[in-house]
């Protein structure tokens, strides 16, 4: 009995025709024919009842199939298993990304995957949170990075950073002195807003309207940089991640706390499905590795700064 003869029998299950199950294989019909015939000497017994009009399994050949398909199975899962170690050493994986991510730790996460695996070819593709997902369910991409809080039908997110949203305005503006602004505040504003295909843009639109009121949006821009610039000449207000109106350090902009919170997360979006190439499951692995070793990192730093005040109250306690 050979592995081949066993994909011959389930083809001729699975179309009741010899002359289809040969199509599908590739071969010619007298091959397949000859080797059933052989399979079925074999084992001593008929498979197949061979009419003029179709191709039923016997009783033992219904029988035989399971044990062909669990066989088969098996087969492919230790080729699966196979391919996972060939793809470490080489491989491709296109990776969707929103724009921000180089004002979070991400950039490093690529980075310290190419070190590891540098036979696997990293493709970046940068676009907004809406079409990512749609590139990722046609297949375009293999995995994204989005901000989007909201499930998706045949998508898995995997949560890697987390931050909240915040109010970026010029430092001549009315609310420039505050600490913290409520969304409710902010309805006669002028906003600078990303794409509507964007979860920033979703985010802050829903919670706008959460609480009555449809945002006035003067300008739709994709680039942060360049939302910020028009927000410094008093064109209009925006709304960003803290992290990224953080980085700008402007002395003509203010970042302003906002509440309710909005909490902003930026995920590994992926096809939720079994058949997942190897390069994918490598770097998912990969990156729940990373976000785990970034996660004591920043344990040990909290821990340090404890210890350090708790050393220095000490000091204080004894000094006096």
């Amino acid at each position: 009995m050979e592995l081949h003869q066993l994909e011959y029998v389930l083809a001729v299950a699975k179309y009741h025709n010899f002359t289809r199950a040969a199509e599908e294989i590739k071969i010619s019909q007298s091959s397949l024919s000859q080797q059933i015939n052989k399979l079925e000497n074999e084992l001593g017994t008929s498979l197949f009842v061979r009419t003029t009009r179709s191709v039923q399994l016997t009783p033992a050949g219904a029988e035989f199939i399971v044990y062909a398909q669990r066989i088969m199975s098996e087969v492919e899962k230790a080729r699966r298993s196979i391919e996972e170690y060939v793809s470490m050493v080489k491989g491709e994986i296109t990776i969707g990304t929103i724009a921000v991510i180089g004002n979070y730790k991400l950039p490093n996460l690529i980075k310290s995957f190419q070190d590891s695996f540098p036979g696997i070819r990293v493709n970046l593709v940068e676009e907004q949170c809406e079409e990512l997902l749609s590139m990722l369910h046609t297949s375009k991409i293999d995995a994204a990075f989005v901000q989007i809080k909201d499930s998706v039908p045949n998508i898995k997110f995997c949560p890697l950073i987390h931050d909240r949203m915040t109010v970026v305005v010029s430092k001549n503006h009315p609310l420039a002195s505050r600490v913290s602004v409520d969304v409710t505040e902010l309805k006669n504003e002028k906003f600078i807003m990303t794409p509507p295909t964007s979860g920033n843009y979703k985010d802050f639109v829903k919670a706008s309207r959460a609480v009555g009121y449809e945002p006035n949006i003067v300008l739709s821009c994709a680039i942060a940089k360049t939302m910020l610039g028009f927000v410094r000449e008093d064109i209009g207000i925006t709304v960003l991640s803290s992290q990224v109106a953080l980085s700008e350090k402007d002395a003509n902009l203010r970042v302003i706390g906002l509440t309710p919170t909005i909490n902003r997360t930026i995920s590994l979006a992926t096809r939720n499905t079994d058949d997942m190439p190897p390069t994918i499951k490598v770097f998912k692995k990969f990156a729940a590795q990373w976000l785990e070793e970034q996660r004591a990192i920043d344990r040990s730093k909290k821990s340090a700064i404890n210890s350090s005040f708790t050393s220095h109250d000490i000091r204080l306690i004894y000094s006096k």
